[in-house]
């Protein structure tokens, strides 16, 4: 039997529909439960739920969002007393992010309810079916990291391959 691939609904859902649908549904969620956070506050959260303590830029890489988002949703996290940033006692131009004792109060309820979404999220679908999405999505990432890695590769391969011409250039040059 031959399978057809709909590349439009494939890039549709990999670039980002499933998310925006999570996101708002948690959205819808949270406010439900008078959380008063929001999916990407949530994010950053949980990042700093599992590592503790991390520089801005950490976060940023761990939820893949912009330093200037990062920078929003730290602010918005101390103003409303959730998290602290500091400076880092090594290098001044580091900002450190971590949790005040409010934020973890509301990160247990907050848990309860992202738990609730992710598993309605999942409904019908089998552990198997959920090891085999996650194991493709996770290649998926690998396959677009590894390409990234290739075209700084290919990148830094052409710069050495341009100064050794410029080099070669500079010796013809000497001889003359």
């Amino acid at each position: 039997m031959e399978t057809t691939i709909d590349y439009r609904l494939v890039f549709s859902l990999m670039s980002g529909r499933v998310n925006t649908e999570l996101n708002r549904r948690l959205n819808q969620n949270f406010s439900k439960a008078g959380i008063p956070l929001n999916a990407e506050q949530w994010n950053v959260l949980l990042t700093l739920l599992i590592r503790q303590i991390a520089t801005q830029q950490q976060l940023g890489t761990e939820t893949s969002l912009s330093k200037t988002s990062i920078n929003r949703i730290v602010n918005q996290l101390e103003e409303m007393g959730i998290a602290e940033r500091f400076k880092s006692r090594v290098d001044w131009r580091s900002n450190y992010v971590r949790i005040t004792h409010r934020g973890f109060e509301l990160c247990d309820r907050a848990r309860l309810v992202a738990s609730k979404t992710l598993r309605d999220s999942l409904r019908g679908l089998s552990i198997a079916d959920i090891n085999v999405t996650q194991a493709t999505l996770n290649s998926v990432m690998e396959n677009l990291c590894a390409g990234e890695h290739v075209e700084k590769e290919n990148e830094m391969n052409n710069l050495l391959k341009h100064v050794q011409l410029h080099k070669q250039m500079i010796r013809q040059r000497k001889k003359r």
